[in-house]
């Protein structure tokens, strides 16, 4: 049997999951901790070790979202930060892989199984050379698989997510305006991750010439399944930059299948309009041949950050 990893994903932070791989092998042993601080966060890490492992882990890998230089990893969500030096004694490991959340993401994709996805757009059939992961998370995670032909990949990350919001009607236009009033700047993911949710719900409002409630995206979707219409256009528009995007990137990375995934599709679930989708992300004029043939999956499995952490073990 070969030896035991720990793997670590804090993409939801402050919420830490924890588990174990053999040889690359699927994540085991899946814990969940709350960690705001770094007491708390040592004190999981030492409580799973002794719980899960025999004896200490021979490596540690680790995602999140925020960003990292060679030796420290800068995280969002909590107060601290974390250093290789730091999770080395922590863990009782030399090796020690930092990745951000949405690589990790990326890299559990071509593990996924068919009933662990769902066609959005084009069926199922695809060329996986070249592989497009999108999605709202926390912010906007965009990263892309290329595949080495013979079974390897390589992961790149991207920020795509900080490029600018395009808009396509007068209203997207007002909306977009409205946003800007508040924030200054309007990125791709200020109106297509989970705190762009709430920024589109105030921009409708603001349009409106009312005076918006302050909801989280949580309760946004919670109004929305219970039929309140501004809720459900809330979501309809972020759906419509969401289907822009992924054609985009299809057409700019040359994709050859795109897969939506991440905190925010998660929440949304079964609020998600697959045919709104559709006409959005085929809208692409002289280029809609071109993007008809990328089909779009959307993802359907849980702790794809410790899976794509996994795969650094293979």
């Amino acid at each position: 049997m070969g030896e035991s990893v720990l793997l670590c994903d804090l993409s939801l932070a402050p919420a830490l999951s924890l588990g174990v791989t053999q040889d690359g092998g699927s994540p085991e042993y899946v814990r969940r901790y709350t960690c705001a601080t770094r007491a708390e966060f040592d004190q999981a890490v030492r409580h799973y070790v002794a719980e899960a492992f025999d004896s200490a882990p021979a490596a540690m890998a680790m995602s999140a979202r925020g960003w990292q230089d060679s030796e420290r990893l800068y995280l969002q969500g909590v107060g601290f930060d974390l250093s290789r030096d730091d999770l080395r004694v922590l863990a009782g490991v030399q090796r020690v892989n930092f990745l951000n959340n949405f690589v990790a993401r990326a890299l559990a994709v071509p593990r996924l199984s068919r009933h662990e996805r769902l066609s959005v757009v084009g069926g199922d059939r695809h060329d996986d050379s070249v592989v497009a992961v999108l999605g709202p998370h926390y912010g906007l995670g965009l990263a892309c698989l290329v595949s080495d032909g013979i079974g390897g990949w390589t992961a790149l990350h991207g920020e795509g997510g900080h490029s600018d919001l395009p808009v396509r009607t007068e209203r997207e236009w007002r909306l977009v305006e409205a946003m800007r009033l508040r924030s200054g700047y309007v990125s791709r993911e200020t109106g297509i991750s989970v705190a762009g949710l709430a920024d589109i719900w105030t921009a409708l409002h603001v349009l409106a010439g009312e005076h918006p409630p302050a909801l989280a995206a949580a309760a946004i979707i919670a109004a929305a399944r219970a039929g309140q219409p501004r809720a459900r256009e809330t979501i309809e528009i972020m759906t419509g930059w969401l289907a822009a995007m992924a054609s985009d990137i299809a057409l700019i990375m040359g994709a050859n299948a795109v897969y939506l995934t991440g905190a925010l599709m998660d929440m949304i679930g079964d609020l998600f309009d697959a045919e709104a989708f559709a006409t959005r992300y085929l809208d692409k004029g002289p280029r809609t041949a071109y993007v008809r043939a990328v089909p779009v999956f959307r993802t359907l499995t849980a702790d794809m950050e410790l899976a794509g952490l996994a795969t650094l073990f293979e």
